[in-house]
């Protein structure tokens, strides 16, 4: 065999060794690599490894830049400290969709520490693409149906999109998911929280300015297109869904940024509110009706840190009524 052959005989036995030690692994760890596959599902994991979660968020990058569970617990703290502590957790994330939304809940239902689910309501929340975790079942009717179907029993192949650049960013949270922020793929804040360094509370927080237009359950029906009508019917099932294991239900419009009044939430949405708080028999706490200063806001829809941190003040302070209830 000449020097050339050898080379490739000793890389093609590296190359299987490596295949074979990588499915090893992910059939060891099948969970956290279905897991890492997608935001909404390592969300979810990172949740389990926390054994008591009494308020749990959820929406899209608007929550999950905009609210630290750390700062609103600490905020009940200062509040109502009768309260004892209340650790919450961030599942929201990037691109979240309202199927994902009614796809996700159903996955805390074992879950029974959950005293309040906080949900947000926006244009996004409601009209983004689904991302669908779950894989669509197909007949298996053909020679390559069956080697199809023979192929993903390779976990290596299967999960493949867990192996994606993006993807593997997350696994560290999923191994020591120590953050209740719930960053799945901030290496600084994942860091931070491993470290036991915590977020810098509200500077100077204005209760007035921070109090949300609050909207009723005992509200009157609304007129609204049938599109808006059935994503109202949806959220109200998801709130009735909360309710009826216990967990208070309440919805949440976003702060914006008072440089802007051509958003959905400050226009064709208002009615929607309604509809959701009426049929899910919950409140509406409506952030974007207040005029909030640019300095707290990376861009028109997403809180900057102070802004954060200002934002998770006004949720404690809201809390405060459903925990003593709940």
């Amino acid at each position: 065999m000449g020097k050339a052959s050898a080379r490739l005989a000793w890389f093609v036995a590296g190359l299987l060794i490596l295949l074979a030690a990588l499915e090893i692994f992910e059939r060891r760890h099948s969970a956290i690599i279905v897991a890492a596959s997608h935001r909404g599902l390592t969300k979810v994991a990172m949740l389990d490894l926390h054994p008591k979660v009494d308020v749990v968020f959820l929406g899209t990058s608007r929550t999950q830049d905009g609210v630290s569970p750390d700062l609103v617990t600490r905020g009940l703290q200062a509040v109502a400290p009768e309260l004892g502590d209340v650790p919450g957790f961030n599942a929201a994330f990037t691109g979240s969709s309202l199927g994902a939304l009614i796809s996700l809940v159903p996955r805390l239902d074992e879950r029974r520490d959950i005293r309040v689910a906080v949900i947000e309501l926006s244009d996004p929340q409601i009209f983004n693409e689904p991302a669908p975790w779950d894989e669509t079942p197909r007949p298996t009717v053909t020679l390559e149906d069956r080697l199809a179907d023979a192929v993903q029993r390779v976990h290596v192949i299967r999960y493949r999109k867990a192996l994606l650049a993006g993807n593997l960013g997350r696994l560290p949270s999923l191994f020591i998911g120590a953050s209740l922020g719930g960053w799945e793929t901030k290496g600084t804040e994942q860091a931070a929280s491993w470290l036991g360094h915590r977020e810098s509370r509200a500077t100077g927080f204005d209760p007035a300015l921070w109090k949300p237009a609050i909207v009723a359950p005992d509200t009157a029906p609304q007129a609204i297109d049938p599109v808006l009508a059935e994503v109202a019917a949806q959220l109200g099932s998801l709130a009735r869904r909360f309710e009826d294991r216990g967990v208070k239900a309440v919805f949440t419009v976003p702060p914006l940024s008072a440089s802007v009044h051509d958003m959905p939430e400050r226009q064709g949405l208002r009615a929607l509110f309604a509809e959701v708080a009426r049929l899910g028999g919950c409140e509406v706490w409506d952030f974007a009706a207040l005029a909030l200063p640019e300095i707290y806001f990376r861009d028109v829809s997403h809180l900057n840190r102070e802004g954060r941190a200002q934002y998770s003040e006004a949720l404690a302070r809201e809390l405060v009524r459903l925990l003593k209830v709940s």
